[in-house]
């Protein structure tokens, strides 16, 4: 109950934060991925290993900042129009994909070092874990690099295709 509780204060700024800060997909992907903290407390307990966890979270925050980051070029027109803030419009044409590769080497990263701490070993005791959360990392970097942030069919699809990495 506490977890879920101590949540309710992302998940009432998120709305606003187009309003009030640059990086309103950083308060999305601190809010979307408390679900990495309240799965272990559900099954492990209020006792925390951060160091399996805090990798875990910080993956689907980095996660988060590329899928919504490419998804904010939709409407970066209209925000700034509108007065709102987004990554999209903070990084721009020229920042927002040097960003959004250092964002997945930091996501693949904590994906493998929450996979070590958890118990899995190295890469070769664990070949499925470590290869499918490599190959969730290429496909974010084929997200990237074959994004164009002027076309919004072409980011669309690219945001639909986050349904592959969860899959992976």
């Amino acid at each position: 109950f506490i977890w879920g509780a101590a949540s309710l204060p992302l998940v009432g700024m998120y709305p606003l934060m187009k309003r009030y800060t640059n990086y309103p997909q950083l308060v999305l992907g601190l809010t979307f991925n408390w679900g990495a903290i309240m799965g272990w407390v559900a099954v492990h307990g209020n006792n925390v290993d951060w160091s399996v966890v805090g990798p875990l979270y910080a993956s689907g925050v980095c996660w988060t900042l590329i899928y919504d980051t490419l998804y904010a070029h939709q409407d970066k027109a209209d925000d700034a129009k509108l007065g709102l803030k987004s990554t999209a419009l903070t990084f721009g044409e020229d920042g927002t994909k040097p960003v959004l590769t250092a964002l997945t080497g930091a996501a693949w990263g904590c994906w493998m070092l929450a996979g070590h701490n958890v118990g899995f070993g190295d890469v070769l005791d664990a070949p499925l874990y470590y290869g499918g959360v490599s190959a969730a990392a290429a496909h974010l970097l084929w997200q990237v690099y074959t994004a164009d942030l002027n076309n919004v069919e072409n980011l669309a699809h690219r945001f639909r295709s986050n349904n592959t990495v969860g899959w992976i």
